[in-house]
């Protein structure tokens, strides 16, 4: 029985924080479950993704994006900061607003490293390729 990629990503937007009836980050948010399962299949050997892998697919999923892109599903509040400018005699100081950078997709580095982090449930899963 094939995984249905509305439940992942619902349990995706539930483990990130993000509103289930908001889908400003589907598209986002499914480009990073597309690449995690891949590699997840990748790994297992597998044709499609188990059944019993789907909580795990979509941990693994939010772990990449809470990992690249929390700055885009959680803007910073520019009202937050306590001081834009400060004076002192003649010198003045403008701290710099951070910028967040903005990945387009989950970089190989966060791809290997959440991989890792979950190959003890994947290793259950797991085919020998001959």
């Amino acid at each position: 029985m094939a995984i249905n990629k509305l439940e992942v990503l619902a349990i995706t937007k539930q483990l990130v924080g993000l509103d289930q009836v908001l889908e400003d980050f589907d598209g986002l948010i499914t480009l990073y479950m597309d690449i995690i399962g891949q590699r997840i299949l990748n790994y297992i050997h597998h044709s499609s993704i188990p059944d019993g892998l789907k909580y795990t697919w979509a941990a693994m999923t939010a772990a990449a994006l809470q990992a690249e892109q929390m700055a885009v599903l959680f803007p910073p509040d520019p009202e937050d900061a306590e001081a834009y400018e400060v004076s002192l005699g003649d010198s003045t100081v403008k701290p710099i607003k951070p910028v967040a950078k903005l990945a387009t997709g989950p970089s190989l580095v966060v791809q290997d490293a959440v991989l890792f982090d979950y190959q003890s449930e994947l290793n259950g899963f797991r085919r020998m390729r001959w």
